[in-house]
């Protein structure tokens, strides 16, 4: 042990890996698109180290962006380089068919397989890590996409394109299916534990990941039931004023235009359908993993994946085995586990502390009394000086 090294009492603490949350968007110019020119943000607006720590500060030390811009890759290398303090980020870029969902530039959009093929290229070229694919490709766009990205050795994550089937992407090598209503839109409201089984089974059959996103649904149903409520949580204060102006012109212009029988509809999925699938999924052995789809109303940077933590408990994981879908397995998932993703000599230390067992109560993993990462050491007393400063 080095001289000058910090010694930290640890006495009647616990000590788990870090956190990592495999479902995220990040701010960025792109998101201008939906403010009005006298209240765009510029560059100087975003202060991406304030942006990112709420991520730390909730022992979150690894972020996959699943609509990665370009500024983002400078970003990333910037924390790698310790000029300033982060999560590690994960960049995919997204893809989706002409004319539909997500506008450019937050979405890259390909009419024909040629354009699919060449977006890859460029992603790789740019610097992304994987493609992200979306609802309105078709075909042979997508095949572009997956047989491009494999030789180039990206990983594609997102959507399973409404034009394709669930055997379709499993069968393509898709990497990570993105959330579980992603399945659940191709059961035809068919619900049954049968209709349940069978997906659950022949993703297990395949090498395809999942974040069910879990909180996800969750939040949108609680959007509904009491918007102020949601909108009024302490943790709001530390929301960056682009989440919140993103936030409120998806609420006006989708989620508050959502009428009542298709809410019903959502709420009966949620329960019906992506809660006892997660858990099957789980029971198959496939890998879960926490993501949490931050910047989407009305999920909260670093406190989501708490939350979606105590969804997969109250699915019916231990507080052990949700544990893992946040530690060893996303580091399994990125090839990493030989480094890092435990708690072993020799590995490469992101690590959290705190102050009660979570494997009692999940709940538990919330109470951090420090977080190291990137070699960099950060107490309770930093921690909280650092979020009651955020955005000021």
């Amino acid at each position: 042990i080095p001289n000058d090294a910090i010694k930290i009492d640890a006495s009647s603490q616990y000590i788990t890996s870090a956190l990592n949350d495999m479902h995220i968007h990040l701010e960025g110019d792109a998101w201008n698109i939906m403010f009005p020119p006298e209240k765009q943000f510029s560059e100087d607006d975003l202060d991406f180290e304030d942006i990112l720590f709420p991520y730390l500060a909730n022992g979150i030390t690894t972020v996959q962006v699943m609509s990665a811009l370009p500024e983002h890759i400078a970003l990333r290398e910037r924390i790698k380089s310790g000029e300033i303090l982060g999560p590690r980020l994960i960049l995919n870029r997204m893809v989706d068919g002409v004319g539909e969902a997500w506008p450019p530039p937050i979405n890259t959009q390909v009419a024909t397989p040629e354009e699919a093929r060449q977006i890859v290229i460029d992603s790789k070229d740019a610097g992304y890590d994987g493609m992200k694919v979306y609802n309105s490709l078709d075909q042979e766009c997508y095949n572009a996409i997956l047989t491009t990205a494999k030789k180039l050795d990206m990983p594609v994550v997102g959507h399973i394109p409404n034009a394709l089937s669930v055997e379709h992407i499993l069968g393509a090598g898709q990497n990570l299916i993105a959330h579980s209503e992603e399945v659940m839109k191709h059961t035809q409201g068919d619900f049954s534990s049968e209709k349940i089984e069978y997906f659950a089974e022949i993703i297990a059959k395949s090498k395809t990941w999942a974040t069910p996103t879990l909180t996800t649904s969750r939040k949108i149903l609680a959007l509904f039931d009491d918007l102020d409520a949601q909108l009024s949580r302490p943790e709001m204060r530390f929301l960056h004023p682009m989440a919140r102006g993103v936030w409120s012109y998806l609420i006006e212009n989708i989620y508050l235009k959502i009428p009542p029988e298709h809410r019903q509809f959502i709420r009966q999925g949620f329960n019906g359908f992506q809660r006892p699938f997660t858990k099957a999924l789980y029971e198959k052995g496939i890998k879960l993993m926490t993501g949490t789809d931050v910047l989407i109303p009305v999920n909260l940077p670093g406190f989501s994946l708490h939350d979606e933590l105590q969804e997969f408990v109250d699915v019916g994981l231990t507080p052990y085995e949700a544990l893992r879908t946040s530690t060893t397995h996303p580091v399994d998932y990125l090839g990493e586990l030989d480094d890092t993703g435990t708690l072993e000599i020799g590995k490469r230390a992101e690590l959290v502390l705190l102050e009660a067992n979570p494997l009692d109560d999940i709940a538990n993993a919330k109470k951090i009394m420090g977080v190291l990462c990137i070699e960099q050491w950060l107490d309770r007393e930093e921690i909280q000086g650092r979020m009651d400063n955020l955005h000021c």
